[in-house]
Formats: structure tokens, C-alpha cells, sequence
């Protein structure tokens, strides 16, 4: 895998967004936050919300649920001027549970579907919903394999892009790394684009490389007996708390660097007292300083008490795309419409900071490192620095 500086990217981030892109920014630019009162059309759309209360992305599908409620709340329950008839669906731990959640929406007769946790369910949704032709806007992870689907937009990642995007930095910290991962779908992929991506660079070398689970102690252990100067880690949820529980007790000064599910995949506060130098790789931070995201923050900190998580702002993100291409259909707001509109927008701006969707229907946006500290007495992965672009 070839590797393009963050100037590169740069570039050619800009020169998408004024290729045109950005000539319906007049009706995709930001819209009012619930406190300008919008003259409904008169309609009611129904809308279908596809999130996990169970299972091992139950943390993520909560985020979700929050996130896009939100936006509503935030719009007088308005998408597109259009009154929301919200149905919700349990996507459940795997992606036959998620087909099924599906099936019933598009059976209630929904205008679109939005969330989706598990990247996985993906691949058994997609064909359903070109099939219906009704839009599914996901507000996770894709896998990195999926094809493209006429109906399909994801408005988060795709897996795989956090381990490409770290390798640079990792660099940075030394030429020696140790790469962990579970054997999840997603955490693989992670892994892969991070070796693959750090091995493109001059004088590298992998010295060490497991995949499991538990015994953490013993492979941090290991990492810096093999003289890691980094070790990368590609876990989520328990066992990514395990992980940092262990680093912490380890009392290893080599970077522990991973994609964003390493830390917000967790209940933070289990950790007491942080870890040191603990850095991920994510497209979102919540102290990021624009407009949007102040609002945005100010807005899911008054109500839910806490900072937003990346899934948090993708569902709000979710729920910002339908609203933006709601507002582009001439005639009646269907499905078919909807998906069109959906074609025709140009650059987001974002709590995330702008964006567009690529020829592939996911995004081009940049990418941050953060660093895992106290955000007064709170744990929070904080903005440290620009990554690169990524398409």
C-alpha cells in the first residue's frame, strides 16, 4: 500500500470539495439547532433506526440511539421540514438478528433506515434494502469489503482506515513495533491496514505479533522484551478494558496506539486513575473547535451529562444527511427520491469538520489523533494533532 503524505491528502481533499462539490452547500450548510422554528410541510415521513441494546456492540448502539434522537430533538422532530414518525428496531448481537429488524421496517413501509452497530450486518442488509430501493444511511463502520450498493451511504468509516491512518505516527515514536488484535472481523482489518501501511515505510520492522484474547499482562510483557517502540492494539469493549487496565499496571513507557474502539468501545471511568500515553485514531474528537461541534457538545453534554462519543456524532451526522437531502427532493419525499437527493449533495459541514461522500459513497474527511487523559475530571480522548485526509 502506497503511502500519501497528510500535505498530499490535503490537497486532494481541497481540490474535491471545490470541484463542484460544494454547489449545494447553500442548501447543505448547517441548519438551525432547535432554537429557529421551521414552518412544517405538512408531512409525515416514516423513518426506521436499526441499533443494538445487546450483544458485544450494545455500548456503540446505545451512542447511536442518543446521537440521532438528538439531531430530532435539536430540529423539533423536523427532518427535511418533514414531521419523523420514529420506528426503532433491536438490531441484536448478529447479523441475522439485524436482517430481521430490517425486514420489519421495510415492511412498516419506512422512507429510509438509519444505524446499524455490528460492520458485519452490513453484508446481509445491504441486498435487502437495494432490493426495497429505500435508503439505509449507516452510521458505523463498513467493512472494507463490502461493494458498492446503489442504496447503501455510510457516513462513519471503513474499517481498517484507523491502523492505515496510525502508521505514520507510529513511525514517529520509533521503527519497531508490536501489533495485538482479537480475531474479530473488524479488529483483523485493523490490524492488517496498520502493518501493511507502517511495513510501506522506510527502515520498519514488526517485531512481534499476536492475536487473541486475556493473558494481557504477559503480552505487554512480551511487546517490551521484543523492544517495541509502540505497541498496537486492535480491541474493543471488555477486552479492550482489560487491555488498558493492564498497560496501566504494566508501567510501560512505549505508546499504546489503536483505532478509536480502544477507548470509546469502554467505560472510561472503570480505569481510575488513566494510563499514560495512550493515543487513537479516530475522525471525530469532541473538543474539536468549530461551530458545529460547540453546539453540538453544548447540546449532547445538556442532555445526556457526559461528552459525545465518535458514534454519538455519526448518528447526529446520520440524521444531518437525511435532513440535508430531504430538503434537495422535488415532489414527493419517497424512497427513490430520497436516494437521488442523497446523490446530489455536496460538502457537510459537520461537528467533525467538513466532509463529502466519495464515488463510493463513504467518506472523505480527515482523520485525528487523540490522547487518552482528564478533560477536567472526566476521561476523554482528546484532540492532539491532524492525521491526514482519507477518502
Amino acid at each position: 500500500m502506497s503511502h500519501l503524505d497528510r500535505r498530499q491528502l490535503l490537497k486532494i481533499f481541497g481540490a474535491a470539495a471545490a470541484a463542484g462539490l460544494t454547489s449545494a452547500a447553500a442548501g447543505c450548510s448547517s441548519e438551525p439547532q432547535g432554537t429557529e422554528m421551521e414552518q412544517p410541510s405538512g408531512r409525515t415521513i416514516s423513518l426506521g433506526l436499526v441499533a443494538p441494546a445487546l450483544g458485544p456492540y450494545a455500548k456503540i448502539g446505545d451512542d447511536i440511539t442518543k446521537g440521532f434522537k438528538l439531531y430530532l430533538t435539536d430540529h423539533n422532530s423536523l427532518i427535511g421540514r418533514h414531521k419523523v414518525a420514529l420506528r426503532t428496531a433491536e438490531e441484536g448481537p448478529g447479523p441475522d438478528d439485524a436482517s430481521k429488524a430490517v425486514k420489519g421496517l421495510l415492511d412498516a413501509g419506512v422512507v429510509a433506515i438509519a444505524g446499524v452497530a455490528n460492520p458485519d450486518s452490513l453484508t446481509v442488509i445491504a441486498p435487502l434494502v437495494d432490493e426495497a430501493r429505500v435508503p439505509l444511511i449507516s452510521a458505523h463502520a463498513s467493512p472494507s469489503n463490502l461493494p458498492g450498493h446503489p442504496y447503501v451511504w455510510r457516513v462513519s468509516d471503513v474499517e481498517g482506515e484507523s491502523g492505515r491512518v496510525l502508521a505514520p505516527y507510529a513511525k514517529l515514536a520509533g521503527t519497531r513495533t508490536f501489533i495485538l488484535s482479537d480475531d474479530s472481523t473488524d479488529n483483523r482489518e485493523e490490524a492488517s491496514e496498520f502493518k501493511s501501511a507502517f511495513l510501506d515505510l522506510k527502515g520498519t520492522q514488526v517485531v512481534g505479533e499476536q492475536v487473541g484474547k486475556g493473558n494481557f499482562p504477559l503480552r505487554l510483557q512480551q511487546a517490551a522484551a521484543a523492544h517495541a517502540d509502540t505497541i498496537f492494539a486492535a480491541y474493543s469493549g471488555a477486552d479492550a478494558l482489560s487491555l488498558l487496565q493492564a498497560y496501566k499496571n504494566s508501567g510501560l513507557t512505549q505508546r499504546l496506539l489503536g483505532p478509536g474502539t480502544l477507548t470509546e468501545s469502554v467505560d472510561l471511568t472503570k480505569l481510575g486513575q488513566l494510563p499514560g500515553h495512550v493515543y487513537t485514531a479516530m475522525y471525530y474528537a469532541s473538543d474539536l473547535d468549530n461551530e458545529d461541534n460547540r453546539r453540538f457538545v453544548s447540546s449532547y453534554h445538556k442532555v445526556h451529562g457526559v461528552q459525545p462519543s465518535a458514534y454519538a456524532m455519526a448518528a447526529y451526522d446520520t440524521a444531518s444527511v437525511l435532513d440535508k437531502a430531504f430538503r434537495l427532493v422535488q415532489g414527493d419525499p419517497n424512497s427513490f427520491n430520497l436516494n437521488r437527493a442523497l446523490t446530489q449533495l455536496g460538502q457537510i459541514d459537520s461537528p467533525r469538520g467538513a466532509w463529502v461522500f466519495n464515488a463510493k459513497r463513504t467518506p472523505q474527511q480527515k482523520w485525528y489523533l487523540r490522547r487518552l487523559r482528564l478533560d477536567g475530571m472526566v476521561p476523554a480522548n482528546m484532540l492532539d494533532s491532524d492525521l491526514a485526509v482519507l477518502s
